[in-house]
């Protein structure tokens, strides 16, 4: 009989298969394990859970210290987390221990590391070494990502643009299309965030009609709230207050985040304020001031050396801007004294913001001047600051610095003039003809004083001639940029100068006839209310 041998017998090793494919299963999960703790981290930073993927990557480089390569990936993800959080300082340190690895281990991926090196210097305001850092970042070669140079340009265009080199930003911004463009093609969608930088760059140069271009070419490619924004905007700077500006206006405030639906709805206001209705004004800006009021200022908006706060004020200024020429829009006793009491909230928060763009300033200016410049508005209660901002920059003319003279102020902004008279019983404000008196201006630099009539002095006095009939003399305050010394000669109205009938008329120029001197005075103060009201306050109350 024959015997059956066991199929053991035919192997020495009968488990070894079975240990084989358990123990290549056993690691096969051993070198899934730190693969799967990368990609997780990688989902939750796209996620935006940025602290939650930075876990991850710490219980990575806990468990896995001998894995030099995947740590300066590790290193390298999580600076990129703390920059995005705004922690620049450990998103450097971070940074700086990935590319220690990377150097002994994956030297051409050094190029990386300075290139978010350019970015954190970006964010502190350190414009002159992030371009250092984007130089030697040009060095290496980007095989996984050909890409990358062309964010490389675009990072170069964004820090030129904060160095106000708005002609390298534009040239840098440009490189990275062609790359782009030959990289992938003409519809890449990369192409949609370049064509919105360079509408910005273009708007920063008031060159609106290339801006809403660009724009244009932008939301070809890719939807965007904020191309949207740009858009709107960059038509009203055109003075096309369409609906074309409109609906991009209103897709921007529906569909961004909560920056771009304060800006959308501020163009908005002023898209309602350009088509004449005050009402579409008040109701966006009760739309937009909540917002404002509750908005978490992000990383991505105010970073570096500038202050959320400041942000947030220099808004305000801008929405009591729009909330006062509304106001005065409507023409009633009520909505003046409303535009005046904007236009100090808004002066208020100009003044904190530290902004040096002066144009909300005088848009809020004129505000409160046009209110007060209706008969109706107590004037005597014009706050004493407010009068300085008007003419922080005066010239200051005086017959008699130390006695109390009637007084003028001109004052200008960026579309009127406005002249304030005061003497002990009457002061009142009232907008001038800003044409005339810029003409008057236009021939007083190619003409003499004497070669022009006493229409010239009605123009600029006359709604104080009356009062000023009996007057012998005068303080006079004129913005810094007119020519006083000019304006001194000017011929007055004609007045009866002795003799007998007919009597003799002989126009004098303005400095003789109320002995006013040539010289500019220095720090005299001319308070319009009986009280002063506290000191580094703009409100009245």
């Amino acid at each position: 009989m024959q015997i059956k041998r066991p199929t053991s017998a035919l192997n020495p090793f009968p488990l070894l298969p079975g240990l084989i494919l358990m123990l290549c299963f056993g690691t096969n999960v051993v070198l899934a394990q730190p693969q799967e703790l990368l990609h997780k981290a990688d989902s939750l930073a796209k996620a935006l859970q940025y602290e939650e993927a930075n876990a991850t990557l710490s219980a990575f480089i806990k468990a896995y210290p001998q894995r030099k390569y995947d740590l300066g990936e590790a290193y390298f993800k999580m600076a990129r987390n703390h920059f995005q959080l705004g922690h620049l300082e450990t998103a450097t340190q971070c940074n700086q221990q990935s590319a220690d690895l990377r150097m002994a281990i994956a030297p051409d991926a050094l190029g990386l590391n300075e290139q978010l090196s350019a970015c954190i210097c970006l964010e502190e305001g350190q414009y002159d070494t992030a371009l250092e850092h984007l130089k030697k970042a040009r060095l290496y070669p980007f095989f996984d990502d050909p890409l990358i140079p062309a964010e490389i340009a675009l990072l170069e265009s964004e820090i030129q643009e904060q160095r106000q080199e708005y002609e390298l930003a534009l040239k840098a911004a440009r490189s990275a299309a062609e790359i782009v463009e030959i990289v992938e093609s003409e519809e890449a969608p990369l192409l949609a965030d370049i064509y919105l930088q360079q509408a910005h760059l273009l708007a920063t140069k008031q060159d609106w009609a290339a801006a809403a271009e660009a724009c244009q070419a932008s939301l070809q490619i890719e939807e965007s709230p904020e191309a949207h924004l740009l858009l709107g905007q960059a038509l009203l700077a055109i003075g096309q207050p369409s609906e074309e500006a409109k609906a991009a206006l209103t897709k921007a405030q529906e569909q961004g985040a909560t920056a771009v639906q304060i800006e959308a709805g501020l163009a908005l206001a002023q898209w309602e304020l350009e088509n004449e209705k005050p009402y579409g004004v008040l109701a966006q800006i009760d739309r937009v001031s909540p917002l404002i009021n509750n908005q978490q200022v992000s990383r991505g908006q105010d970073t570096g050396i500038h202050k959320p706060g400041q942000k947030q004020d220099y808004l305000i200024a801008k929405m009591e801007s729009l909330r006062a020429q509304a106001y005065l829009m409507e023409a009633s006793t009520d909505s003046y004294v409303q535009a005046l009491d904007a236009a100090y909230t808004g002066l208020e928060a100009w003044q904190r913001s530290g902004k040096e763009d002066t144009l909300p300033e005088d848009q809020l200016l004129e505000a409160g001047l046009q209110a007060l410049s209706h008969r109706e508005m107590e004037v005597n209660e014009f706050d004493t600051h407010f009068l300085m901002l008007c003419h922080r920059e005066a010239q200051i003319f005086s017959s008699d610095p130390h006695e109390k003279a009637a007084h003028i102020f001109f004052l200008e902004t960026h579309s009127a003039i406005f002249g304030k008279y005061g003497d002990a019983d009457t002061a009142f404000i009232k907008q001038l003809d800003y044409k005339a008196i810029q003409q008057i201006h236009s021939k007083l630099a190619t003409e003499a004083p004497d070669a022009l009539d006493y229409n010239a002095f009605q123009q600029f006095f006359g709604p104080f001639e009356a009062l000023l009939a009996n007057k012998k003399s005068l303080t006079l305050g004129l913005p810094k940029t007119w020519p006083a010394q000019k304006i001194l000669e000017l011929p007055t109205t004609p007045e009866p100068d002795g003799g007998i009938w007919p009597f003799r008329r002989q126009p004098k120029p303005l400095r003789e006839r109320f002995r006013i001197n040539d010289t500019p005075v220095e720090g005299i103060k001319h308070s319009t209310s009986p009280e002063s009201p506290g000191k580094g306050s703009l409100h009245p109350h």
